[in-house]
């Protein structure tokens, strides 16, 4: 009886980490797509401000002042305006680092406040390995899983058919 019991631990032990690493998952990938999500919004919101505001007061300023300088306004506003396209360019590129990696960070402490997950999750890779990481876990607790039932609980196909048998024999 002994060794039904400890099969029962194992398999309650294994299923416990099964379902804490599938949750653990869940909320890494819900971490991941409010990451990208979150980022990409704020990243074209703050693009569109900055585009906004340096259309708005440099090509005001720099124009007029540019156009005094080169007695051509119309020279001075395709350099203003070739400065600013360097800056949305750079912007553009830089969006990843700038606003990504800021948003798993927060999104990382939102899901795990107690800081219980062992790999800090400062970025996007960092965020992929932990996601690979994880399904790599699931995958062999779900094998431990099923090693479990098939090969723990072999030995008491026996007892199914003598407890029916014990059963009908009750009723009687």
């Amino acid at each position: 009886m002994s060794r039904l019991a400890h099969s029962t631990d194992s398999l309650g032990q294994e299923t416990k980490g099964y379902i804490d690493s599938q949750l653990d998952l869940v909320k890494l990938r819900s971490i991941k797509g409010l990451s990208q999500g979150t980022s990409a919004i704020i990243g074209l919101l703050f693009i569109f401000i900055i585009a906004g505001a340096l259309m708005t007061v440099l090509l005001l300023a720099l124009v007029l002042w540019l156009g005094e300088i080169l007695d051509s306004y119309a020279l001075a506003s395709l350099l203003v305006a070739g400065v600013l396209l360097v800056i949305l360019v750079l912007l553009f590129l830089l969006r990843g680092r700038l606003f990504r990696n800021s948003f798993v960070s927060m999104y990382a402490d939102v899901f795990f406040p107690e800081a219980a997950w062992p790999v800090g999750l400062d970025s996007m890779d960092s965020l992929d390995k932990a996601i690979d990481r994880t399904e790599s876990r699931i995958r062999k607790e779900k094998a431990g899983i099923s090693n479990l039932l098939f090969n723990g609980f072999r030995w008491t196909s026996w007892i199914i058919p003598v407890l029916r048998f014990l059963f009908k024999k009750l009723r009687k």
